[in-house]
């Protein structure tokens, strides 16, 4: 385990199985972000005694290691930081399962650390993030799936939702009431067989921003 210490705006606690990715990235970061402190590790454990002892903002964790157990014990214990995860290629069963898990961000390794680093940004400041490069193969037709069964208002709430307008934020923008706004929101999670935001905001980015 190796630690990187810097003048942080924002701690940045990456997990990753390949030590050369760790060192790669680290020194990227660095360049790009001079004001973020980045902790690295390869190791679950040794990545639950850094978010013991240090303030952690967000976590970048390496989407191909089999990461179930942290994520859930993160959900329990750190339930309000978020989670990026890094994928060498989004599937659809990847990607799926990260919808479940409700991380708040995703992107392919190849992705340039510029762009890496403005989502990193977006996703700590509360925007849902998943840019081109993580969209799937899809395997039904776009016009089969249920996103677009969504009314021409629904989807523009949606896209509000997805880019991290708070109710209050939609219905100012729309010009409609909160509880509208709400009505909306009821009907949008149970036409796509969504929980929650997170997961509709992932729908969104995959099958109509791109």
């Amino acid at each position: 385990m190796e630690i990187t210490r810097g003048y942080a705006a924002m701690n940045i606690l990456m997990i990753d199985e390949l030590p050369i990715y760790i060192h790669g990235m680290k020194t990227e970061l660095k360049r790009v972000m001079p004001e973020c402190t980045v902790f690295a590790t390869n190791s679950f454990e040794d990545a639950q005694t850094i978010l013991a002892s240090m303030p952690v903002n967000i976590i970048l964790l390496d989407g191909e290691m089999k990461c179930s157990d942290f994520i859930n014990s993160l959900t329990s214990n750190w339930p309000t930081l978020p989670i990026v995860v890094m994928l060498r290629k989004a599937t659809d069963r990847i990607f799926n399962f990260y919808i479940r898990q409700n991380v708040k961000g995703i992107f392919t390794k190849e992705l340039p650390v510029e762009k890496i680093s403005q989502i990193l940004s977006m996703v700590s400041s509360g925007v849902v993030c998943f840019p081109e490069q993580a969209v799937v193969h899809r395997e039904q037709p776009v016009s089969a799936l249920p996103i677009h069964s969504l009314s021409r208002r629904q989807q523009e709430v949606l896209k509000l939702l997805a880019n991290g307008g708070t109710n209050k934020q939609i219905s100012r923008q729309l010009n409609i009431s909160a509880g509208t706004v709400k009505v909306h929101l009821e009907s949008i999670f149970h036409r796509l067989q969504v929980n929650n935001r997170t997961q509709a905001a992932m729908l969104y980015f995959k099958y109509i921003a791109n």
